[in-house]
């Protein structure tokens, strides 16, 4: 495995050794070939970086691949077999790295047509707007974005022919970009409002998959797939903890519920065993503990006295008039 720091070999070690003198030597084209198929070659050991921010996801690059920094200066004059556009890579672990602004500038861009962030909201009465100054001055944060994920190496090389006519005179220019299936993890710092963080991050997700980054996505470069949202270890547990207390949180209310229904029952038949020995006829009375009591009827000691006082003042009693006492009195 060769884990050189990309970006130096591509700035640093590129240029050493070139004869400036006479810049299109046989020996200066030899010397680039082989310091670009170096730097392609690489297959760096990725770690995981610092996690930053408080909302995450990653996605993976598809065919044909992912340019960065394109516009940086990294060209000869008259050496062939050089990679001629420039390229972002992080200073520190020398890997691509897709830079905070970039990003940022990219989601921006997709709001200056309002109905389409409706759309990928699914609602017509946000204030784009006002959505739009909540998350991008100064609001909310977007962290440079890394490489989460690679097996093997995660730069290739491709061509361009730029010539008005490619059949005459093609003159192919070599570039280097990162290879398809390559994940990054996206972080940022963001905040509930207008909509909330995660509808948020939901948003930005749909648009990157929609508009990609980085140079020539008009033919497909900067495209991602397999968005997918990311927690670090600290934020998982948090969120357990979080579930965990939402659920003793429900699970304390059912119970007080619980009890200020039973406590309203006992209120509700106490108040009713009150008013029995003033009713003055017994489809009054029944009317009233069925009432206080509900179907499945649980008199205490003393409200059963109450009951059975009622019914010894009845001069007569049926069948059926019994059998309802006897529900109360059992």
């Amino acid at each position: 495995m060769s884990s050189a720091n990309i970006g130096w070999l591509f700035y640093k070690d590129y240029f050493k050794d070139i004869k400036y003198e006479n810049l299109e030597s046989s020996e200066n084209e030899k010397k680039i070939k082989a310091k670009v198929a170096n730097i392609i070659s690489q297959t760096p050991e990725i770690t995981n970086a610092i996690v930053l921010g408080n909302t995450h996801f990653t996605a993976t690059t598809t065919y044909p691949g992912l340019l960065l920094g394109s516009g940086n200066s990294h060209e000869l004059p008259h050496v062939k077999e050089q990679a001629i556009l420039g390229f972002h890579f992080d200073y520190t672990s020398g890997l691509p790295v897709i830079q905070g602004s970039s990003l940022k500038g990219v989601l921006r861009s997709a709001f200056k047509h309002p109905e389409y962030i409706e759309d990928l909201l699914g609602d017509t009465s946000i204030d784009i707007k006002k959505l739009e100054s909540e998350i991008f001055n100064n609001n909310d944060i977007f962290f440079d974005v890394t490489i989460s994920h690679a097996e093997g190496k995660i730069l290739g090389d491709d061509f361009i022919t730029p010539h008005a006519d490619p059949l005459k005179d093609p003159k192919p220019l070599r570039f280097i970009k990162v290879l398809p299936d390559i994940t990054f993890r996206f972080d940022f710092e963001l905040s509930d409002g207008t909509i909330s963080k995660e509808k948020k991050r939901k948003l930005f997700e749909n648009i990157l998959e929609d508009l990609g980054i980085g140079a020539k996505t008009n033919v497909g470069y900067g495209k991602f797939t397999g968005f997918s949202p990311y927690k670090t270890e600290a934020e998982k547990v948090k969120a357990l903890e979080e579930e965990k207390k939402k659920k003793e949180e429900a699970e304390a209310k059912r119970l007080q519920e619980i009890e200020d229904a039973k406590n309203a029952k006992a209120n509700k038949a106490k108040e009713g065993i009150d008013s029995l020995l003033e009713c003055k006829t017994l489809e009054e009375a029944f009317k009233l503990l069925k009432d206080s009591f509900g179907k499945v009827p649980k008199p205490t000691p003393e409200q059963k006295k109450i009951i059975q006082a009622f019914k010894d003042k009845q001069p007569k009693l049926s069948k059926g008039d019994e059998k309802v006492f006897k529900k109360y009195l059992k």
